[in-house]
């Protein structure tokens, strides 16, 4: 069937569904609800609306707009909860939500009251649900934010307190060192009269006593005692601990101001069949008490210690630390799955992200071999081959070394070994970059022209109203969007340094064309003709395999964002994110996310790997950073090959089945330290399949389970599981690493073309000093979706500019010369393209009317 027909039997789907859903609106909404949600829409003092400040949500942790937003909250709970029946029986799906959601967040006031009255309400109901979601999620996001900051506040107060008590400590042991001294003469004093055979016992205590009164009258050292009790209750105090928790104390207010109402709000839930846990008991007196708690507060999830101290010597219960604790561990059972959140997206429990208990169960072989992953399915049959495996390759690894053919590497005199890697050899051939010496000053516009005429990637900038058909704008429209959020100089900015486009058309543009579906389909159309030109293919190491790479930058954010850290050492006193991209081998852009720079990339690489169907890799290689022992078991059931560079090789931890003794005896030196826990992985294997079902078939993100999963306090028994799977693979893997050179070079080899991409994109990201002025996810990875955009678009420039100089030579040497210099460098080349625009000159400047009157101006008096 052509397109037509397929657009239309979609079009028609999702119109019966949406009628479906406007009928069941009309019979079961009552007039309450309608009436509630109207006045949503209605226009108050200020001329706006409601429903228009509900569309934004803060990021800001300040406690003016903490309390702004749980105001706003308050008013999205109380409707929903009275939705919440028709909820149950619409079972909308989260995808339908989000979508009518992202309607009425994009739509004008005007714009929803021409809707059709329950298609309104259908639209704001779903706006309602998504909000709340997304506002549950958020406050957790601040909750943990506030409850860390508080947490590096009190120990970096504690840690001052302590240097500044060294000095005093130093003078209490001076102080005791004098005092013993002193004590300790007058002792012998008194010894040598008690003693004295000369002297009467009346003459004794006489003379005592005169020694004693002449004690205390030495006001130097009698002075000092009162310090000296001090000092040594003071140091009594940090012994007993209690120097922290008055620390907390003194914070909590500050914490408070930011989420008290935090945590009298949010909804919290429990994982089915679990028992009520002592801190969520807490959590609900608290709720009930609306925060005002006293003695009476349950304390069932603190320890003994912090229940002792939670009442001075006074007996007064310390109502502060009580909240301060109550937070930490509000905070500690969130992350630790102990509590989570409902309804939320992000801080559900681990069970609301797995592939359904119920249906696994039942179809377990079914799904397994949807995913591809029936190899996997008998753990025993499994084990035995690694096992098989990993002793092969303790051997051939081993074998190689004695006999003294792997010389790349040595042993110190600790026996640890020192690794090294040759770099790979290149002819000294003319440089990539000289090839495009007359292409001089190429406009980045021109490049996305051609891209455009050649791709036709602007198509995919569809409307976000799917149903009907909209007259698209100008291509100008198109390409003053990318540029303007790709080289982050801002949609306002390129609008007014921009001739033929008006602020008003582009802001229209970006608000209903501009979604992150849309840009990554726009860069899917470039990477598939970048796929078809035989000349990328010079790069790819070995036929029938794909070598990928990814690898983070720091990028400067400069709005408040909880998508945003800070860091010193990357930022300065401000805040920041990591971008985080992906290449292959033909040098194709084909994922970047943004996630905080706190956030460990290691959680995304499988996400960036299972994101494009076109592009699938066979070998993956990241830095330290991205590499987990998790990651290793997981990509390896992908069917990827997981090749990182490990920092601190020699230290790394190798597992076996067999004993160290097993290799040692032999005369190896490349030796195991720990087991294989063989138990753990059979108990828990059926969980771990269940779990590559629920990534592979993209129920949920990697990312978001291993987030999940990697948050506990204790180790989930699942991650517990994947992580020593993970090690078997691990360990065969840094096996393999120090017999294999080329690996090795391959590994570096990759790693350099991300390390470059990562130059090019700053190159690409240069606007408003390269700081992101975006504070949700969302939009910072439409920021850099539409860099790579640019990215993707100039590279396959350079490969279809240098295809067409080999088709244009005749000469056969001629062309295996140009060959040799295209192979020997990269077409990551961005030199010769103009991104920042051009000088006009053309017209008399000094001709044109002076802005400045500078009689008035010197005339002026400021002081």
């Amino acid at each position: 069937p052509r397109y037509n027909r397929f657009a239309l039997s979609i079009t028609e789907i999702i119109s019966n569904y949406d009628t479906h859903l406007v009928l069941m609106i009309e019979d079961q909404l009552s007039d309450d609800q309608k009436i509630s949600m109207d006045a949503l829409l209605k226009i108050d003092d200020a001329d706006s609306s409601t429903i228009a400040r509900l569309k934004t949500i803060s990021h800001s942790r300040k406690p003016k707009e903490i309390k702004e937003s749980v105001e706003d909250y308050q008013l999205i709970q109380c409707l929903y909860n009275s939705i919440t029946p028709l909820l149950d029986r619409l079972n909308l799906h989260n995808d339908t939500i989000k979508h009518y959601a992202t309607w009425v967040r994009k739509a004008s006031l005007f714009q929803i009251n021409q809707l059709q009255p329950d298609k309104r309400y259908l639209h704001i109901l779903c706006f309602l649900v998504h909000q709340y979601q997304l506002r549950q999620d958020i406050f957790a996001d601040i909750l943990l934010s506030c409850v860390k900051a508080t947490e590096n506040a009190a120990t970096k107060n504690e840690k001052e307190h302590i240097f500044k008590q060294k000095d005093q400590q130093k003078e209490t042991l001076q102080l005791l060192s004098d005092a013993r001294i002193s004590y300790k003469d007058q002792l012998k004093k008194i010894e040598r009269l008690a003693t004295s055979p000369v002297l009467s016992d009346s003459e004794k205590v006489q003379q005592i006593r005169q020694l004693l009164d002449d004690y205390h009258q030495h006001l130097e050292i009698h002075s000092q005692e009162p310090k000296l009790d001090e000092c040594t209750k003071q140091a009594l105090d940090e012994v007993n601990a209690e120097n922290y928790y008055q620390i907390l104390e003194d914070l909590s207010l500050k914490l408070q101001n930011r989420v008290a109402d935090i945590l009298r709000n949010i909804a919290f839930d429990i994982a089915e069949n679990q028992e009520i846990p002592a801190i969520l008991v807490a959590i609900k007196h608290y709720q009930a008490k609306t925060g005002n708690v006293g003695k009476e507060a349950p304390v069932g999830f603190l320890s003994e210690r912090e229940q002792t101290v939670l009442y001075s010597n006074e007996s007064k219960f310390r109502v502060s630390l009580y909240k301060v604790l109550l937070y930490f561990y509000t905070a500690d059972a969130l992350k630790a799955g102990i509590i989570s959140l409902k309804p939320a997206y992000r801080y559900l429990s681990l069970e609301n992200y797995l592939h359904p208990k119920e249906h696994w169960q039942v179809n377990r072989n079914r799904l397994l071999e949807e995913a591809g992953l029936l190899d996997f399915a008998d753990i025993d049959q499994l084990i035995a081959t690694l096992q098989k495996k990993l002793h092969g390759a303790y051997h051939k690894t081993n074998r190689r070394i004695k006999a003294d053919k792997n010389s790349h590497i040595k042993f110190d005199s600790k026996g640890r070994m020192v690794l090294t890697t040759p770099k790979v050899e290149k002819i000294n051939t003319q440089s990539v970059s000289s090839l495009f010496i007359d292409q001089k000053y190429t406009s980045v516009l021109k490049i996305l022209s051609d891209i455009q005429r050649l791709t036709g990637y602007l198509h995919c900038f569809r409307h976000h109203s799917v149903k009907d058909k909209k007259i698209l704008p100008k291509t100008s429209i198109f390409y003053a969007a990318i540029l303007g959020m790709g080289c982050n100089i801002g949609i306002s900015k390129m609008a007014n340094v921009s001739k033929g486009i008006t602020e008003d058309a582009l802001e229209n543009f970006v608000n209903w064309h501009m979604s992150l579906d849309n840009i990554n389909a726009a860069n899917q159309c470039i990477l598939d003709l970048l796929g078809k030109l035989s000349l990328a293919s010079i790069y790819q190491n070995n036929p029938g395999e794909l070598h990928t790479s990814s690898d983070g930058r720091k990028v400067s954010v400069i709005v408040e964002s909880l998508n945003a850290n800070k860091s010193f050492k990357y930022f300065g006193s401000g805040s920041g994110s990591s971008l985080y991209s992906f290449i292959d081998e033909l040098n194709r852009l084909f994922y970047t996310t943004s996630i905080s720079s706190s956030e460990r990339e290691a959680a995304y690489v499988a996400d960036g790997l299972l994101h494009n169907l076109s592009i699938k890799s066979t070998i993956h290689s990241t830095d330290t950073h991205g590499y987990s022992e998790a990651i290793f078991g997981i990509l390896n059931m992908l069917g990827i090959y997981f090749a990182p560079r490990i920092k601190g090789l020699k230290k790394a931890t190798l597992y076996s089945f067999s004993s160290r003794s097993t290799y040692e005896t032999r005369g190896y030196k490349i030796l195991p330290h720990r087991y294989i826990d063989t138990d753990l992985i059979k108990t828990h294997w059926d969980d771990v399949l269940r779990l590559m079902v629920t990534i592979k078939l993209k129920t949920t993100t990697a990312s978001q389970l291993f987030k999940r999963l990697s948050s506990y306090s204790k180790q989930h028994p699942l991650y517990c599981a994947i992580k020593e799977f993970g090690r078997i693979i691990k360990s065969l893997f840094i096996l393999r690493y120090i017999d294999d050179v080329e690996l090795r070079q391959a590994v570096e080899k990759q790693l350099n073309r991300i390390e470059l991409s990562n130059k090019f994109s700053k190159a690409i990201l240069f606007g408003n000093n390269q700081e992101i002025q975006y504070s949700s996810k969302e939009e910072q990875e439409m920021v850099v979706g539409c860099q790579r955009l640019i990215q993707n678009a100039i590279v396959l420039w350079n490969e279809l500019y240098l295809s067409q100089k080999l088709a244009l030579l005749e000469d056969e040497e001629s062309r295996k010369a140009l060959l040799t210099i295209i192979r020997n460098g990269s077409t990551l080349i961005w030199h010769y393209v103009n991104l920042h625009g051009e000088y006009d000159f053309t017209q008399d400047i000094e001709e044109q009317d002076i802005l400045f009157d500078m009689d008035k101006i010197l005339a002026l008096k400021v002081a």
